[in-house]
């Protein structure tokens, strides 16, 4: 048996997924230890639908003389690179032997996915081989004029085929390397992306990292804290029907292991002035046993975080 084999018997005994599937409203699930690849700058590890269309929002002055390192038509085509490759690869059912090909496609908890992807077949359920996906329909891409130092990213929301509603996807490149998916989730079902704000050329701006760090921690210390549920030590806190607080009395406490770190954030700033933000939270690369990835909206001027999308891989 494998190590992924191995570190995934060690948490399959915790029947937590079933009871998630259902009190996550509208989350996906979709489906093994690995070598983590340099995270992405930003990335913290703390110790201790049927949806319509985004409407299109009126275009803001620019700064034309700023050079834009990634451009629109760019990121499409590292899309589409990215899905053809994909495609290729799951071709092979045994791919994933192969931590190099794995590497290839994928960062932070997408990666997770995959172990745990091949843990459940290794295990016999077949139903988790990966399948190419079919992008359909309307492509919207959400794209930074200004990117971080040293790489650059975008959001991707496109409709798989075979699937009822829109995805979020996140994509990431160090500097002098290709761009791999970094999270997804599908939207819940009657939620939308908010408007971004873009300028007259086309391009969202990038919302501060450091809010969505802040976000980041206030999930991962809602889902790690059974008693504690207000919220609020960080200036943000989930929304009173926000899902992740639908869903969490309907999980066992016994049977749930907590998640340690999360990863970067990548957000744009919407019309209205709040922010838009996607991660995910993880558990230990030795113990992988779930990943969250959440799509989360902050209105202007409020603290409380609206979840538009939202994962839970098991």
């Amino acid at each position: 048996m494998s190590q992924s084999s191995k570190g995934f018997d060690t948490v399959r005994k915790a029947p937590l997924i079933a009871v998630l599937a259902a009190g996550l409203t509208g989350c996906g699930l979709v489906s093994g230890p690995f070598a983590q690849p340099p995270a992405p700058p930003g990335t913290v590890s703390p110790s201790p639908s049927g949806t319509a269309p985004t409407p299109a929002p009126s275009p803001s002055p620019s700064p034309s003389a700023e050079n834009i390192r990634l451009t629109v038509p760019a990121a499409k085509k590292a899309a589409a690179s990215w899905v053809a490759q994909h495609n290729r690869m799951v071709k092979d059912r045994d791919w994933w032997d192969d931590p190099a090909k794995r590497d290839e496609l994928f960062w932070d908890g997408t990666r997770h996915e995959v172990v745990l992807d091949q843990g459940h077949v290794e295990d016999g359920d077949k139903g988790k081989i990966r399948k190419p996906i079919r992008l359909t329909g309307r492509q919207t891409y959400y794209v930074p004029r200004r990117q971080p130092p040293g790489g650059e990213w975008f959001i991707l929301q496109a409709t798989y085929r075979g699937q009822d509603r829109p995805h979020v996807l996140a994509f990431w490149r160090p500097e002098g390397e290709s761009f791999k998916l970094a999270a997804k989730s599908p939207l819940h079902y009657g939620q939308r992306i908010p408007a971004p704000q873009l300028d007259a050329e086309g391009y969202v701006a990038a919302a501060p990292r450091v809010d969505g760090t802040a976000i980041a921690l206030e999930y991962m210390d809602f889902w790690n804290n059974s008693t504690d549920k207000r919220g609020g030590t960080r200036g943000y806190r989930l929304a009173k029907d926000n899902y992740s607080r639908l869903a969490h009395p309907r999980v066992s406490k016994g049977l749930y292991a907590s998640f340690t770190s999360f990863t970067a954030s990548y957000g744009f700033r919407t019309r209205d002035g709040g922010a838009f933000y996607v991660f995910s939270l993880l558990n230990p690369p030795q113990s992988i046993f779930q990943v969250l990835t959440i799509g989360g909206f902050v209105p202007r001027g409020g603290k409380a975080i609206r979840e538009i999308a939202g994962d839970w891989y098991a």
